[in-house]
């Protein structure tokens, strides 16, 4: 074969070897995540029939039906009212949601009115925010608690995380990002106070899953040893797959910046890496071939000379 036809067969084979790569690849670019769907899975609406997105039943409002009266925080909006005695336990709902299992990413933007009165500074504990396992006993694996004049984020009722100082008449913006896991090395929290981040890759000891799935709850769960009334008023709650999903115009949760969030980071771009590498690959095959044959057309120009 002469040197040009060897050339000619080399550029071929190369080319050749560069396609099928590059056929190899077209599945990964394929399902390569599009951009985030910013669109929330879940929104209390702000007027019209507030409990039409939730479940409801006679244990979680055994101590008070929530009502849907007029927001006293947001002019010309409604808001849920959770309402219990002193020395009652629970006031919930449970928003209609899929569950969350092992792998799941899921944020939350939440926001309540406390009433003046709300007993900020017990000693035990009182919840307004849980995610509760399956299993008919034990402490949620996370939840968010009011006592000793703080926000607690808390996990199976322990290992209590501080968010900030609280006090009746006061309102709470939150934000959370939770990765579900039974492993506590995958399992994390993230959270987000008045837009600005107060706890950040938190890793509950148990995981965020200790069964198969969770299941989110609102409203008041508390100590019954408490002898003072609890009232809050819900009027914020978005359920969604990227944070900007449920950052909400007009509320904190807008002035969340991007690069806050885990997801934004160098390892959070989903599979798009890999077809990046395929590509990376795929050009690093035609050059070798090209250099190998390159160098064994000047060995054997050397070796007729």
């Amino acid at each position: 074969m002469t040197r040009r036809g060897l050339v000619g067969s080399a550029v071929a084979v190369a080319l050749a070897l560069g396609l099928l790569v590059l056929i190899s690849a077209a599945p990964a670019l394929a399902s390569s995540p599009t951009p985030s769907n910013n669109a929330p899975i879940w929104v209390l609406p702000p007027s019209g029939n507030l409990f039409s997105g939730f479940s409801r039943n006679d244990y979680d409002e055994q101590d008070g039906s929530p009502q849907q009266v007029r927001s006293p925080d947001k002019p010309g909006q409604d808001a849920v009212e959770f309402d219990i005695p002193g020395g009652a336990q629970r006031s919930e709902m449970q928003p209609r949601i899929p569950n969350q299992v092992e792998g799941d990413v899921q944020y939350y933007t939440y926001g309540a009115l406390l009433a003046p009165d709300f007993p900020t500074d017990t000693r035990t504990w009182q919840l307004i925010l849980q995610w509760h396992h399956f299993a008919d006993s034990g402490s949620p694996p996370v939840a968010v608690e009011v006592r000793d004049g703080r926000l607690m984020l808390a996990a199976e009722g322990t290992d209590l995380q501080d968010l900030g100082p609280v006090s009746g008449g006061d309102r709470v913006d939150l934000t959370l990002r939770i990765a579900f896991s039974r492993d506590p090395d995958q399992g994390t929290v993230d959270v987000w106070r008045d837009g600005r981040q107060v706890l950040v890759g938190y890793h509950p000891p148990s995981g965020t899953l200790l069964d198969n799935a969770d299941y989110l709850k609102v409203g008041i769960y508390r100590d019954t040893s408490i002898d003072a009334p609890g009232n809050l008023w819900l009027d914020e709650l978005r359920v969604g797959p990227t944070l900007a999903s449920v950052q909400s115009p007009g509320s904190p949760s807008a002035a969340i910046p991007t690069e806050s969030d885990p997801t934004s980071g160098p390892s959070g771009g989903g599979r798009g890496g890999s077809s990046e590498t395929i590509l990376w690959v795929a050009g690093g095959l035609l050059l070798v071939v090209v250099l190998s044959t390159a160098g064994s057309l000047h060995h054997r120009r050397r070796s007729r000379s």
